[in-house]
């Protein structure tokens, strides 16, 4: 919709103002070997999809000093080799350059010209400017994949630049240290210039508030702060594998609230002065393999919500440096992770019910563990308790009474649980694949039997919310009436059908082992009424389950309220719902592509229920996120929307730039990505998609 607006709009301008504004290839064919007056041309914004982009010296023919003659230019925005040689400039009143995929070496800017915007991505250019240049009025600059760039220039004649990215310039080796005094510089971004090795030794960059180094590999050491930069709140240095230490000065980040050091694999210490960022919310240490010292003096951040001291994996050795003692003083603390690091039940905090905020506990890969600790019973506030790969745990008892999460996959000593479906009153995601042990004891097979029962099911359907779980079998329950062989099912949709049904429950049988990312379950809906398909639509669940075991198999249920059809099909008004009939076509599969072995579905009719009241919610946030960012399979037709549970390790930035895609390449915007609570409806071709991150991690992240 905006685009046709915009277009609409350059047409009432062009013809007001004749070749003022040109947004096609004829267009400009037509006004430069028309010898048309290049004078009036005030911007170029090439729209057109049907030449690529390295055709336009070929349907142009356009000469280096095009430019020269339009003296009034102030937006241009180009791809390819669209003259046939290195401009000789670029006009004075230029304000924004967007030029993708530039094919040369240098970039003729002059001095003192008026220029706001520069973006490239993905270009030859090897250098931008040399010396100090004058450009006063230069306020954001985006240069990403550059295959060519090794230096970034002096800025000091540029004091206004507000953002600065160098995404993925992957050959840049060099950052003069003018930068390092920037006054007005507020955003910061060289994720992934994996060969960066000499950066500013200080800052003193008053104005600045987001640094992101993620994936400089090869940067040796973090650079001295001044007191001046009291605005600092975002540190990224995801995968910086080069850094050691941190310098002490980092105390003086007196607003510092996100720091991320996940993945520093050569890390060896954290210095006391952490423990002075009174303001600091998140700390994230994941994968800080030598990590040898971490201070114990935690009282004073008393604003620390998310701490994440674990693994991803097994790395062959206990993590030594920790007094978790100390943790029980983190008294606003949400979010802790120890995974892979080895507790036995008798070093757990004694007091750990201090932790009177923790909503998120991340104990996977303890194979000290027996049973869960008693004191975790007593976290009164606990919604997610993950325990994957606890190989050595044999019981799962007494769980906090607030849990709405359990996550015990592939512990395979498990013998023993509880009663789930009345002790954890609202829980709604139970994960226990490939705990094959727990069908060996009938007292283990009962409680697993209650959680199919349709009164388990009633109890998230009666508050309308979804349900998910997986337990190691291979029996679909028998209330599901319909139910056959492999990844297809169709129910039949009645007349008035909408105004009775609450939602539906989905089964499916799976022998292929689960993997985290790619091989998670996914149901695809297609609703058929009189011939007529309408728009497919598919609901994503991750299941954060491992393998199953050898020849185990594993049972997935979903309950899946009516209201994500009306988000799914937003297009369709309340009344127009009343008038479908048919049949809706099911297809459960994991994402990998493995079909079901048998499937089944059953509906959920509203007239077995009353409306209750209940404190089960989705704690995480809703994001909206664009079909481009997602990289999807465009060949999808019609409307399609993805609801995905995200993982922790899929999301550590908390901020990123905004992309979208204009013809075959990526155009950068510089705006920052806004929050929305519900799906847009957008008039464009293709599929739309929009995620819901249950799990309470930042609006637009990334790795």
């Amino acid at each position: 919709m905006h685009d046709l607006i915009q277009e609409m709009g350059w047409h009432i301008v062009h013809r007001s103002f004749p070749n003022s504004r040109l947004w096609q290839l004829q267009q400009i064919h037509d006004c430069v070997n028309g010898n048309k007056n290049l004078k009036a041309i005030e911007a170029i914004m090439l729209m057109d999809s049907e030449y690529h982009a390295d055709d336009y010296d070929a349907n142009l023919g356009l000469s280096a000093d095009l430019f020269d003659r339009m003296k009034k230019l102030r937006l241009l925005d180009i791809d390819g080799k669209f003259t046939s040689t290195q401009p000789t400039l670029l006009p004075d009143e230029l304000r924004w350059l967007c030029w993708n995929e530039y094919p040369f070496l240098f970039l003729p800017l002059a001095d003192k010209c008026k220029l706001v915007g520069l973006e490239m991505a993905r270009g030859s250019i090897k250098h931008l400017w040399h010396g100090r240049k004058i450009l006063p009025n230069l306020k954001f600059i985006h240069l990403a994949n550059l295959c060519s760039l090794i230096w970034f220039p002096d800025v000091s004649g540029a004091p206004n630049i507000e953002r600065l990215i160098l995404s993925f310039c992957l050959t840049l080796e060099t950052v003069h240290k003018s930068l390092g005094s920037h006054k007005r510089l507020v955003y910061l971004d060289l994720n992934g210039c994996r060969n960066l090795t000499r950066f500013p030794s200080r800052l003193e960059m008053e104005s600045l508030e987001t640094l992101i180094l993620s994936r400089c590999e090869s940067l040796k050491r973090f650079p001295e702060v001044s007191p001046c930069m009291v605005k600092l709140s975002q540190i990224n240095l995801y995968s910086c594998s080069g850094i050691q230490e941190l310098p002490s000065s980092i105390g003086y980040l007196s607003s510092l609230s996100f720091l991320n050091l996940t993945d520093c694999s050569n890390l060896e210490n954290i210095p006391n002065s952490v423990c002075e960022l009174k303001y600091l919310k998140c700390l994230h240490l994941h994968n800080c393999m030598k990590l040898n010292y971490f201070p114990n003096n935690l009282g004073s951040m008393n604003m620390l919500e998310e701490l994440r001291l674990g693994f991803a994996y097994n790395i062959g050795r206990p993590q030594s440096c920790i007094d978790f003692h100390s943790l029980t003083r983190l008294s606003s603390l949400r979010k802790l992770d120890l995974s892979w690091i080895q507790i036995e039940e008798e070093s757990f905090p004694k007091n750990l019910d201090a932790l009177a905020s923790l909503e998120e506990l991340y104990l996977s890969g303890n194979s000290e563990l027996v049973q869960l600790p008693s004191i975790i019973s007593h976290l009164s506030r606990v919604k997610l308790l993950e325990l994957n790969e606890c190989n050595r745990l044999e019981s799962l008892c007494k769980l906090p009474s607030s849990i709405q999460v359990l996550k015990a996959n592939d512990c395979v000593s498990l013998r023993k649980i509880g009663d789930l479906s009345t002790e954890g009153k609202w829980l709604y995601k139970i994960w226990l694949v490939n705990c094959h042990k727990l069908l060996e004891d009938e007292e283990n097979q009962r409680y697993l039997d209650k959680m199919w029962q349709l009164s388990f099911i009633k109890k998230c359907a009666t508050v309308n919310h979804r349900l998910s779980i997986a337990i190691p079998g291979s029996k679909i329950p028998s209330w599901i009436k319909q139910e056959k062989g492999g990844c297809r099912i169709g129910l039949k949709l009645p007349h008035k059908w909408y105004s009775n049904i609450m939602g539906f429950v989905v089964c499916g049988v799976f022998s292929w082992k689960f993997q985290s990312y790619d091989a998670y379950p996914t149901l695809t809906f297609k609703i058929v009424s009189d011939g007529k398909v309408f728009p497919r639509s598919e609901i994503n669940y991750l299941m954060d389950a491992t393998e199953t075991a050898e020849n185990g198999w594993s049972v997935w249920i979903s309950y899946m309220p009516l209201g994500f059809f009306q988000q799914m099909y937003h297009d369709l008004q309340p009344e127009d719902w009343s008038y479908i009939e048919g049949n809706l076509d099911i297809t459960v599969m994991l994402r990998n592509g493995t079909p079901s072995l048998r499937c089944g579905a059953h509906v959920i009719c509203k007239e077995y229920f009353q409306q209750i009241t209940s404190c089960i919610t989705d704690y995480g946030i809703v994001v909206h996120v664009d079909d481009e960012d997602l990289g999807y399979d465009e060949s999808i037709s019609g409307n399609t929307y993805v609801y995905e549970e995200k993982f922790d390790e899929m999301s550590l930035m908390p901020l990123r730039s905004r992309t979208s895609k204009r013809r075959r390449i990526k155009h950068i915007r510089c705006g920052m990505r806004q929050k929305r609570s519900n799906p847009v409806r957008r008039i464009k071709k293709g599929p739309l998609k929009v995620s819901y991150d249950f799990e309470g991690l930042y609006d637009s992240v990334v790795r």
